[in-house]
């Protein structure tokens, strides 16, 4: 049976909940208004998250603290939609947006890691802000909007295609510089590097999930391979984060039987110290405590709502 991409819903009348998940990307001012009442549904397709929101009104911004702490390396496209308007905002991670600005009562947002997008738009860190409407922004605007609403549907295996259309159309439509020449070139390397993320992301069970390994299963020299994953950190890093990924997620879930160590070595990680001192680097916190919070009173909210069912947002945000 076809497996569906990952995605989340969290439907909150309480701000604190969804104070932290906003809290992820932005600081967030909220009214006395009541009530308040929130909906968003979030879907991981590969290195790109699509989220739809609508929600009672809030006020956001990012400054220089929060760049310093979080040190996002991302990139959001977020359409807004007013009762006479629909608007494209670029939104760079790496640069502050210092007044609290009101956020659109409806909105779908693409979130992308930095290198995806500056690949296919280089000049994209000047596009900072509103983006003026032309035919291809339009275009784009469309595109992002029909997505959002059949995402959360997409089998496993569409989910990579659709995304390499998304960034592809990207580029086409606010690219403002000439694309290169050699686009067949450009296609083979894209395709390769999806090709050894998908039997890597299949294999994280298997311990010897490395270089030689990878090189040697899908028909790559190893040089090539390091070349298509510099821009992740290297073959290593893309695997470290892959699996810490897949074990926040297990962590997260309460339902979640298996032990600390079972979850580790299930894997690939050699040992429970290894993997705890690596889990508590990229989330700020250890296994056990993800769990407990998981699990515990306290991490329930209104109507049973767990309080930290969105964490996993965070990793997903991370681990792009």
């Amino acid at each position: 049976m076809s497996q569906a991409v990952p995605s989340r819903l969290l439907r909150s009348t309480d701000r604190g909940i969804w104070s932290e998940r906003v809290g992820v990307m932005f600081e967030a001012q909220f009214g006395d208004e009541a009530p308040f009442d929130i909906s968003v549904e979030s879907t991981h397709l590969g290195r790109v998250i699509v989220s739809d929101m609508r929600t009672s009104p809030f006020f956001f911004a990012r400054r220089k603290k929060m760049l310093r702490a979080d040190m996002l390396d991302h990139f959001m496209l977020r359409v807004d939609a007013t009762a006479s308007e629909t608007v494209l905002n670029v939104v760079d991670f790496g640069q502050e947006l210092t007044d609290f600005a009101p956020i659109a009562p409806h909105n779908v947002s693409i979130i992308l890691p930095r290198d995806v997008m500056t690949e296919v738009v280089p000049d994209a860190e000047t596009m900072h802000g509103r983006i003026v409407p032309d035919a291809g922004t339009e275009l784009l605007k469309d595109f992002i909007k029909i997505l959002s609403r059949h995402a959360p549907t997409l089998r496993q295996e569409q989910a990579d295609g659709t995304a390499t259309a998304l960034v592809d159309l990207i580029g086409a439509t606010l690219s403002r510089r000439p694309r290169a020449l050699d686009r067949g070139r450009a296609a083979v390397a894209r395709a390769a590097t999806l090709r050894a993320q998908q039997f890597i992301r299949a294999n994280l069970s298997d311990p010897r999930l490395g270089p030689d390994f990878i090189a040697g299963r899908i028909g790559l020299s190893r040089s090539t391979l390091y070349r298509l994953f510099e821009p992740f950190g290297g073959v290593a890093a893309y695997i470290l984060e892959r699996r810490l990924e897949q074990a926040y997620r297990a962590l997260g879930d309460s339902r979640e039987l298996r032990l600390i160590g079972t979850i580790a070595h299930g894997l690939g990680f050699a040992s429970e110290s290894q993997f705890s001192r690596s889990f508590r680097q990229r989330f700020g916190r250890t296994p056990s405590e993800v769990r407990r919070l998981a699990r515990d009173g306290a991490g329930t909210g209104e109507g049973g709502e767990p309080l930290l069912s969105e964490r996993p947002f965070a990793a997903w945000l991370q681990g792009l």
